[in-house]
């Protein structure tokens, strides 16, 4: 039987162990190579669970976009899609997620400010032109937005979704609240070690 290298099943462990259960959501996306680079930023930071949600926009396999832009991180990740916001938001609530969207809006708090909630967080973030729908901010328990310094109010949407994933990293820690558990992590390594196993049998 195939086995992998005991420095592969190592570095397996390792990323599995690092993995936190917050969650991004990409509503309405239009670029395929916009989605493609959040979903690197997310595998970077350890995010493993991205929701997909395509109500007004053509969809898209993210499974399958260009290994350039995502440098095949989308193929680590867990990734949902959805037809609708709302479905997609009360999949979240049923699993106790406090929904934060990234919106420039009167009653959004500014992420520098805003405590982070212990549980596990679902981010938001919209389409590049219109942002997030008014379902997404009807349901969202936060509504806060990255401030900017400059002249610029707004970031690209990768960018907004690798700062925000970064300072959620930060803030969780190593074995913060919204870690794997021991058995998430082997359920995880499970997966990812038979797609390995299966990629060498077909060299």
């Amino acid at each position: 039987m195939t086995q992998l290298t005991s420095e592969r099943v190592e570095r397996l462990t390792k990323a599995a162990s690092q993995r936190i259960k917050d969650i991004i959501v990409l509503e309405n996306i239009h670029d395929p190579h916009n989605a493609a680079a959040a979903l690197r930023n997310c595998d970077a930071f350890g995010i493993q669970e991205v929701h997909v949600i395509f109500e007004t926009e053509k969809q898209f396999d993210a499974h399958k976009l260009g290994k350039l832009t995502s440098a095949s991180a989308n193929k680590w990740l867990t990734v949902k899609t959805w037809s609708t916001t709302a479905e997609c938001m009360r999949h979240l609530k049923e699993r106790e997620y406090t929904i934060i969207s990234t919106a420039i809006d009167e009653k959004a708090v500014s992420f520098d400010d805003m405590k982070l909630p212990e549980n596990p967080c679902a981010f938001v973030f919209g389409n590049e032109g219109f942002g997030i729908s008014e379902t997404a901010k009807k349901l969202s328990d936060i509504i806060t937005y990255i401030p900017m310094y400059g002249f610029v109010d707004s970031l690209n949407l990768s960018v907004t979704v690798g700062v925000v994933a970064h300072i959620v990293r930060k803030m969780r820690g190593k074995r913060g609240s919204t870690s794997f558990s021991e058995e998430e992590v082997k359920t995880l390594f499970g997966i990812w070690e038979k797609r390995d196993i299966q990629k060498k049998l077909r060299v």
